[in-house]
């Protein structure tokens, strides 16, 4: 299967602009329909969020979340040309105010970063454990109310203990789950 050389934003404010998919190993961008229902369910928490966007690869989910209004996103990504192109992209749709991007691995700044945020996307390179990895990384650091939202391998067992499920979606290769932090 080719990989696009584009990817586009779906909705709000940057509607139909286009991100470059760069051709790095593991980079597979969320397919829009995908990322369209994702969006869909976490809408009314968008307004004003901090959000954290991890493994942000082309930075679709974290522009897409500045379209839909949210007040700041802090992209994380250890590569360091995909990093530039995120950059890039933040430069040409006047964000800058709105968005930083951070060159490490996640594991680096994770706890740094997770306290602020309200909405945090994790889209880790398949088929590398990252998926279970993140999910005890994170385990135990989300506020009350934030949301993670995990994309990972569909044919991947995870171990959600300590979170709560409220949404998923089997589509393709790809499973989406939106997460919350479990009891108190």
């Amino acid at each position: 299967m080719k990989k696009p050389g584009m990817v586009r934003i779906i909705g709000g404010t940057l509607k139909r602009s286009k991100l470059p998919v760069l051709d790095k190993p593991g980079l597979r961008p969320t397919p829009d329909r995908v990322r369209e229902t994702v969006f869909n369910w976490i809408a009314p928490r968008l307004p004003g969020a901090q959000v954290l966007d991890c493994f942000a690869g082309t930075g679709a989910f974290g522009f897409e979340a500045l379209s839909r209004g949210a007040a700041y996103v802090t992209f994380i990504e250890h590569e360091r040309e995909t990093a530039a192109a995120i950059r890039s992209a933040i430069d040409r749709f006047g964000c800058g105010e709105r968005a930083t991007v951070i060159i490490t691995s996640v594991e680096n700044v994770l706890s740094q970063h997770v306290p602020n945020a309200d909405v945090i996307f994790a889209d880790p390179p398949f088929n590398q454990g990252l998926s279970q990895a993140f999910c005890t990384w994170i385990q135990g650091q989300l506020q009350p109310d934030s949301l993670l939202i995990l994309e990972a391998e569909r044919d991947t067992t995870l171990d959600f203990t300590g979170f709560e499920v409220l949404k998923f979606l089997h589509a393709g290769a790809d499973s989406m789950y939106v997460l919350a932090q479990d009891g108190p």
